[in-house]
């Protein structure tokens, strides 16, 4: 009977599930509505497991917000300088919302146990097992997944167990023990209510975006073990996956791929929920100063290279150390001495921080110039072909992406194939294309090698039946890779890019730097001599990002120029169709 009791007082503890609410359909994260007053807390410090606490109090306090049982969100204190700077914009931007000051991890147990919010706890057994993070480790102990899938359900704190008397001194008591469950046990028992618009992905040993998760009612697992199969299929196509699961990269984008969904690099956020909120409402987010093709020299004869930095679509790299503070990206201090292309995730920005996307186009300089890297990380070639309407599918996030990309105003977008030629990437170009009636281009790069497509253009055509290129990458930037024909150091791949130039045919190409690649610099020729180990590459001077594309610009001749990647594409256009191309840019009205 004790048993029958329990398991009763759980289902009718769970409560209701409320769907995702979607602002309108270019919208593929779930709405977190603005709360009425938020307050901090500085317990933080991963793998202390109160900060698995404290990200589970703050999605209780937001998951309250979305459903009208309370009005205050929780800001947790990192010290670091990006999200403290969002944090400062975020108030700023939305003065209806009280700042009632600090409070103590569990001064907030008390505060909102106090107010209903939370019902209880649920345990777990933090992680131990040997290996890195990210790596699907041998006997993961997931029970903090299961724990934290629950949470948002039965509105309970997640508690490792080492803190149970601690919160039983606080009036909790015990909702679910989660340490003898399993992954599988915890979907196929509860997968009616959990979120069908959202998965989360997270390393059982990181705190990171619980928040998120429990705000939603996601589930959230690891590994490609059951029930990974099964929950991919089970969510609604065209899904954002928050977090990440890990593993080979390939192999994990891939699989998300087929079943149609939005793969993020989101695990190592914070405070999503709160940088969140409201951002359905803002209808005219700020847009990029368009780049004004009157001005360009066609008949100069010149061979054009512009440079693209790689990895965009990762939303915690552009939230936690891209803008301030890093002098390899944003905040290098030569920036805006050559013509670079930005790859960014706008149309993720715009829903998670859009104070970052004001951030970035308010400090944007005349050489600056923001790609759309994708709309979210997935292979176009193979989206949706586990589905039975995968182009249609594909289609549709296109348009989406579009509407997000002409608000922002990024004209060019970047995908990452798995093979830039196949029939499959063909029609996928093509079918992105058409969704889309201003596109200046796609730059397409290759999973492995980056360069693989090795410059070449192929020709789609958008919703009016203007042709536009799919220019593949030429040359790559990337530690260690000069046995490569067109990839290495910066000196290697500049004597690339003048070799080419040597033809009687001036070419168009790009170059896509390695985000993460470190170089050091080596005037004299040995294009060896640039390259260092990168383990210990940041303690020993290397340098990486913006700044090795300089390099490798300043040892171009003067028969190379080096142009905005939307210049580039101009160009290209006007070698292919020059009547059609002079024709849009006589047309063309600057905003």
């Amino acid at each position: 009977m004790f048993i029958a009791y329990r398991m009763t007082l759980l289902f009718v503890c769970v409560g209701f599930y409320s769907s995702v609410a979607v602002a309108d359909e270019n919208r593929w994260w779930p709405v977190q509505k603005l709360p009425a007053s938020v307050v901090r807390t500085r317990e933080r410090g991963f793998p202390n497991p109160q900060e698995v606490l404290a990200c589970s109090v703050s999605g209780l306090a937001a998951k309250a917000v979305n459903q009208g049982t309370g009005d205050e969100m929780v800001w947790m204190s990192s010290g670091n300088v990006d999200y403290e700077a969002w944090y400062e914009a975020w108030v700023k931007k939305n003065p209806s919302v009280k700042v009632h000051g600090e409070f103590k991890l569990w001064e907030l147990v008390d505060r909102y146990s106090g107010r209903g919010l939370i019902k209880g706890y649920v345990l777990y057994t933090q992680d131990k097992s040997a290996g890195q993070i990210n790596d699907h480790r041998k006997g993961m102990n997931q029970s903090v997944n299961i724990a934290t899938s629950l949470a948002g359900l039965l509105d309970g704190i997640v508690v490792e167990e080492n803190l149970e008397d601690e919160v039983r001194k606080h009036g909790l008591t015990l909702l679910m023990d989660a340490r003898d469950k399993t992954l599988k046990w915890c979907f196929e028992t509860y997968q009616d209510r959990f979120n069908k618009n959202l998965l989360c992905a997270q390393d059982p040993k990181k705190a990171n975006l619980r928040d998120l998760a429990i705000a939603q009612q996601a589930f959230v697992l690891f590994g490609n073990d059951e029930p990974l199969d099964s929950a991919l299929k089970w969510l609604e196509p065209l899904s954002p996956i928050a977090g990440w699961n890990g593993g080979d990269e390939f192999q994990t984008t891939r699989l998300s791929s087929l079943y149609g969904h939005i793969q993020t690099a989101t695990d190592w956020c914070i405070n999503a929920p709160v940088l969140m909120s409201g951002s359905d409402q803002i209808i005219d987010p700020p847009r990029q100063r368009d780049f004004d093709p009157k001005g360009i020299k066609f008949d100069d004869r010149l061979t054009c290279v512009s440079f693209v930095i790689t990895d965009g679509d990762n939303v915690q790299w552009y939230e936690s150390s891209f803008f301030h503070g890093n002098p390899s990206y944003w905040a290098n201090p030569d920036r805006g001495k050559i013509p670079f292309g930005w790859s960014s995730c706008f149309s993720h920005l715009t829903q998670l921080c859009p104070v970052a996307v004001e951030y970035a186009l308010d400090t944007q300089k005349e050489n600056d110039r923001m790609i759309e890297w994708g709309g979210g990380y997935y292979y176009p070639d193979l989206f949706g072909h586990s589905r039975p309407n995968r182009n249609e599918l594909l289609a549709q996030h296109a348009r989406r992406t579009w509407t997000l990309m002409r608000r922002t105003g990024t004209r060019i977008i970047g995908f990452n194939v798995a093979k830039v030629d196949t029939p499959d990437a063909l029609q996928a170009y093509q079918t992105f294309a058409k969704e889309t009636d201003d596109l200046l281009a796609i730059f397409a790069f290759q999973y492995a090698p980056y360069e693989g497509g090795a410059g070449k253009t192929f020709w789609v055509k958008d919703g009016r039946g203007v042709e536009i290129p799919v220019v593949t990458a030429r040359y790559s930037i990337w530690e260690h890779s000069n046995r490569r024909e067109r990839s290495g150091t910066p000196a290697k791949v500049a004597r690339e890019i003048v070799k080419g130039a040597s033809g009687k045919v001036a070419r168009n190409d790009w170059v896509v730097v390695h985000a993460w690649s470190y170089f050091r610099k080596a005037p004299d020729n040995d294009e060896n001599a640039e390259d260092m180990e990168q383990g210990r590459a940041e303690t020993q001077g290397g340098v990486r990002g913006y700044t090795p594309a300089t390099w490798c610009a300043e040892r171009l001749p003067n028969s190379v120029k080096v142009v905005s990647p939307e210049e580039l594409v101009w160009r290209i256009r006007m070698k292919r169709d020059a009547t059609t191309t002079r024709k849009l840019i006589e047309e063309f009205q600057p905003r």
